[in-house]
């Protein structure tokens, strides 16, 4: 009875540890899930500021396990130490505010001084992100040593019992990832879920605190030796064999991750939703390949043979992850393309099981079973071996990242990458193989035949990369990096530019609305002289502002591969883009670089960005407008271009208040007529701004190199696009909050409402609600009595009301109502020079004009 009683006792004192170590590891990925967005905004949303945020914040981990691994071999009460780290981690986070708010303030000079010497520059981030990360993450290093200290009992419980609570801080790993993607952050913001990670930390360490007063657990059986009768091929080999299969335990494990996330943002619509999915389905099978190691651990078997034996099956499985990855998106087909909001939730999670779950679970058992290893080592001190063991093993997380992400990916593929580690781990199965008995002979022969199905049968290279719309559309160049893949293709004459297979970044095709993207701002601007595009693509945007009176064109594009798309592939479309000497081509986070720059612009052009893209959410905050505003010129105008046809009503009027929260005057600008696939530009400028028909018509006549161009045609094809005054009509957007660096609404709602357009349950904000919206901003502010109209005659500015006929002559044929679109197209016919109408006559003409037919 007494017994029992001890064993309960224990028990629930086990149970109590894992579970408070659960709410440890949530902890820890709630921080790093908000570090990565927050330093992303200081540093930049590139791949190589998040290698350096993740590189930094392991390197704490690595440096603290093994220091405070060391001091928990002699610790006292390691329950009590481990409620001090807690306590410890949950300060140096709070410090993180000051800090960052410190960093912020000197980082912009910092990066002015430092942009020419690349090498510095990237010396300076690091050095910013270890003041900031370097702390907490120190300190959570300690905590896996500490509690192993306080549970394991004896020497040969060591693998099963830190397996256990491996598997635990995973899974809360998992935990914390899914509430900070899904609950958190969207619900509370970035600073009330920082505050929750704190609370959980502060929790963790009062219930610790408690239990380390009256702890129940006898101490370590420092004395316990090794089982004379156990034979010798039981015991393993050196720690420095440890040490080394940790490491790279850890460097294949993470760099596989990043290879399948990698893998994935080719079918995925890329929101940090997605993203979030596949690190949670990661955890989880690395959580339950822990588990797995917690049990294999009491199976009586030479470890020397088991280690290899699990190489070979995590190589195996490493190696058939792309083909069960084309199996199951049906060869790089979009994941659920008709699926509501949590249908493609729920498809996301199941792909990523199908693909990531299994090999996981492999990968999750090598490091634990390297942990049971060194339990059979004489003298072993719990806490220090285990930090020894977690500090290697993090660090080769470190490595595998970036040697992954970046190196290996580069050279050779993404399928090839995937090969070289499925190989790395049959190799050190050979390196570990011992020699001698029959069962031995048996592992050398599943060894070579795992070596044959992997390298010789299991050939990803015949594997698509790039998926293509039809057997007509040929893919003329790719580029696969740690950041995305870039594909230029071609279909018929016409070519375009891919991100990640379904993200277009324009085409020729486009080429009109492209090049009108430059043309409105700067044709409404008196003296467009120095202008900057945030935002590359084609490059046809930025090559249209040269045919006009600039003195200076500045473009960042925050991927180097599309610049070389676009220098190679677009050269015919671009007006010399690349010779042109009044033009400056960055390879630069565009945010970043208008934070670091001392320049001011006449006109800043943001280009159309996928709403819901992860990352994309900032730069449709209130402090990156207000950071464009204090890098305008007096009189100078920013047009933020919206695609509607990815934007929700909702989303718009979020995006429109925000910017009216920073420019006294915005207007509205269409950039084409289609009913559909519209686009229109928000263009915010200085209270008091009026559109001046004198400039209007010197700019256009600049632009079409037309000098006899009257003013009455310049002002009715400028007019035409005119939609109306959104500063005016300040009352209409009341409702709507405001999107921030710290409620991020953007890019957490935005990819809801994609999903839910797609599932038929939310419109996208075109068609008839955009022509009723343009409507109520006609009706509630008349051209007549539009201030920011004030300078044109009567009968321009009538244009405005000419382009609402034409819009709704357009729309109502797309929808086969002739009556109306006759009614309004007789109308619109009136109300222009006939030049004017003949231009878009073709328009009327068809129900739904193509990019290719509409100029």
């Amino acid at each position: 009875m007494t017994q029992t009683l001890a064993n309960a006792r224990r028990f629930a004192e086990a149970a109590t540890i894992g579970l408070l170590f659960v709410a440890s590891g949530a902890a820890a990925l709630i921080y790093e899930v908000l570090w990565l967005k927050e330093l992303g905004l200081l540093f930049g949303n590139t791949a190589q500021a998040a290698a350096a945020t993740l590189a930094v914040f392991f390197l704490g981990l690595s440096l603290g396990a093994r220091a405070w691994g060391r001091r928990a071999s002699h610790s006292p009460n390691p329950l009590r130490a481990f409620a001090l780290l807690e306590v410890a981690v949950a300060v140096t986070a709070l410090s993180y505010f000051e800090l960052l708010d410190l960093y912020a303030a000197v980082y912009p000079s910092l990066a002015g001084a430092l942009r020419g010497v690349p090498a510095a520059f990237t010396a300076a981030k690091l050095g910013l992100a270890a003041c900031i990360l370097l702390p907490p993450s120190f300190f959570m290093g300690g905590t896996l040593p500490y509690v192993s200290q306080h549970m394991v009992r004896r020497r040969d419980e060591l693998g099963s019992t830190v397996s256990l609570l491996y598997a635990c801080n995973t899974i809360g790993g998992a935990i914390g990832a899914f509430a900070a993607a899904f609950v958190l952050v969207p619900a509370l913001g970035f600073s009330y879920s920082y505050a929750v990670a704190i609370a959980l930390n502060l929790a963790v360490a009062a219930i610790a605190w408690t239990k380390s007063a009256r702890a129940a657990l006898p101490p370590y059986e420092v004395a316990s030796q090794r089982n004379e009768a156990e034979p010798d091929s039981r015991r393993s080999g050196t720690a420095a064999t440890l040490s080394a299969v940790a490491f790279f335990s850890g460097a294949a494990t993470l760099g596989l991750e990043v290879l399948w996330t990698r893998m994935f943002a080719q079918v995925l619509h890329n929101s940090v939703y997605s993203f979030a999915a596949i690190l949670i389905s990661f955890l989880v099978a690395i959580a339950l390949g822990a588990v797995g190691a917690h049990r294999l651990c009491r199976v009586r078997a030479a470890p020397a043979s088991v280690l290899p034996l699990l190489l070979i099956v995590a190589g195996i499985a490493a190696g058939v992850s792309p083909f069960v990855f084309h199996a199951v998106t049906d060869g790089l087909q979009y994941v659920a393309p008709t699926a509501g909001w949590w249908m493609y939730v729920a498809s996301v999670f199941s792909s990523a099981a199908a693909v990531v779950v299994p090999p996981g679970i492999c990968l999750g058992l090598i490091f634990p079973y390297v942990l049971s290893m060194a339990g059979d080592e004489e003298g072993v001190e719990v806490g220090a071996t285990v930090g020894r063991l977690a500090s290697w093993n993090t660090l080769g997380s470190i490595v595998g990242s970036l040697a992954c992400g970046f190196a290996m990916i580069e050279l050779f593929g993404l399928w090839g990458s995937v090969r070289a580690v499925a190989a790395a781990y049959l190799a050190l199965a050979v390196l570990l193989l011992p020699s001698g008995a029959a069962g031995d002979l048996r592992i050398r022969a599943g060894l070579a035949a795992a070596m044959i199905l992997v390298l010789v049968l299991l050939d990803p290279a015949r594997l698509p990369v790039v998926s293509v719309s039809s057997a007509d559309e040929l893919v003329r160049e790719k580029w696969e990096t740690g950041h995305s893949v870039v594909a230029v293709t071609q279909l018929g004459r016409h070519r375009r530019l891919k991100l990640d297979n379904y993200y277009s970044l324009g085409g020729t095709s486009a080429t009109a609305y492209e090049e009108a993207q430059a043309d409105i701002p700067l044709v409404i601007h008196p003296k467009p002289r120095k202008v900057f595009f945030l935002g590359l693509g084609t490059g046809i945007t930025a090559g249209a502002a040269l045919r006009h009176s600039v003195e200076e064109v500045t473009v960042a594009e925050l991927i180097p591969e599309v610049v070389e798309a676009s220098r190679r592939h677009f050269g015919p479309y671009v007006n010399g883009l690349f010779e042109d000497p009044r033009v400056d081509v960055v390879v630069e986070d565009g945010r970043q670089y208008l934070l670091t720059t001392d320049d001011r612009y006449d006109v800043i052009v943001s280009d159309l960005f996928i709403p819901w893209q992860s990352g994309a959410g900032s730069l449709y905050s209130r402090e990156h407008f207000e950071l464009v505003r204090s890098k305008l010129r007096s009189g100078g105008a920013f047009a933020q271009w919206l695609p509607l046809y990815q934007l929700s009503e909702r989303d718009f009027m979020v995006i429109a208040r925000t910017m009216l929260e920073v420019f006294p005057e915005v207007t509205m600008w269409r950039g084409d007529f289609l009913p559909s696939h519209p686009i229109v530009a928000l263009i915010g400028q200085e209270d008091g701004t009026r559109l001046d028909p004198e400039a209007v018509t010197s700019n256009f006549r600049v632009r079409r190199s037309s000098d006899d161009l009257s003013r009455d045609l310049a002002m009715a094809f400028t007019g035409l696009f005119y939609a109306g005054n959104i500063g005016a009509n300040r009352a209409l957007f009341a409702g709507a909050p405001i999107n921030t660096d710290d409620r991020p609404i953007i890019e957490y709602e935005a990819p809801v409402a994609q999903r839910e357009q797609a599932g038929g349950a939310r419109p996208w904000f075109t068609s008839f609600p955009l022509a009723e919206f343009e409507a109520k901003l006609l009706r509630g502010l008349q051209p007549v009595d539009d201030p920011y109209l004030a300078e044109l005659a009567p009968g321009e500015r009538d244009y405005a009301l000419a382009g609402m006929d034409l819009f709704s002559a357009i729309l109502q044929r797309d929808a086969g109502n002739t009556t109306e679109a006759d009614r309004h197209a007789e109308t619109f016919r009136r109300s222009v020079p006939p030049q004017v109408y003949g231009v878009f006559r073709k328009n009327l003409e068809i129900a739904e004009a193509s990019e290719e037919e509409t100029s």
